[in-house]
């Protein structure tokens, strides 16, 4: 057990050494060395390259580093790292590809902290940092559900009930997601109303907004 704890101690001291060194390369704006310090960084938490991570989709990742468990370190990592990857991206000018990591990054992240169900605060902030580089109305269906229902899980129910609404109006025939609204607002229904207020969705909106999904299946 204390093996284990300190095994995992000096992982995350040394991950934290590269990403640190990682941030200065990258405000010298130096991508060379930056790029040769993230590919050895990858290589040695997660024995993949660039070249893989960027061609896998995010579910299989998860899959490809810890099997059928979810291994929480090795995936916020990872996630980290592709964040960093997007930057040298950024700074070498390659905005497609940037954009591309920081979403394959934003739907890891989501998905391990869904399956923590106590997300940390630090995380959250992480999170934030991402949408704010991608902005949540430009991200794919496949991420706005996460999302959806990320912000479900933290108590922030006046966003999840703003992506709920974004993914109807941008597919108002997909029954599926109807389908997770009508369950969400059932959910809420049987809240206190003061955790719905400090969520930013009062107990008359969240009847309000399950009369509007009820109009859409009309």
């Amino acid at each position: 057990m204390f093996e284990e704890k300190d095994y995992l101690m000096k992982m995350v001291k040394e991950f934290t050494a590269a990403i640190s060194k990682l941030a200065g390369l990258k405000a010298e704006k130096n991508t060379e060395e930056s790029q040769e310090v993230l590919n050895d960084t990858l290589k040695y938490f997660t024995d993949l390259d660039i070249k893989v991570i960027e061609a896998l989709p995010y579910d299989i990742l998860i899959h490809k580093i810890s099997g059928n468990t979810i291994n929480s370190e090795k995936h916020l990592m990872l996630s980290e790292l592709l964040i960093q990857q997007a930057d040298i991206y950024e700074l070498k000018g390659e905005t497609l590809r940037a954009k591309n990591l920081y979403i394959k990054s934003l739907n890891m992240m989501l998905n391990v902290l869904m399956e923590q169900k106590d997300p940390i605060s630090e995380s959250n902030n992480k999170v934030d940092e991402l949408l704010e580089k991608i902005g949540w109305h430009n991200l794919p269906k496949e991420s706005k559900l996460l999302l959806f229902q990320y912000y479900e899980l933290i108590q922030n129910y006046g966003k999840a009930e703003d992506v709920l609404f974004n993914l109807l109006k941008t597919d108002e025939q997909n029954d599926a997601v109807l389908r997770q609204g009508m369950a969400f607002y059932k959910r809420l229904s049987q809240k206190d109303p003061v955790e719905l207020q400090k969520g930013n969705l009062p107990m008359d909106e969240v009847f309000e907004g399950l009369e509007t999904l009820k109009q859409y299946k009309k």
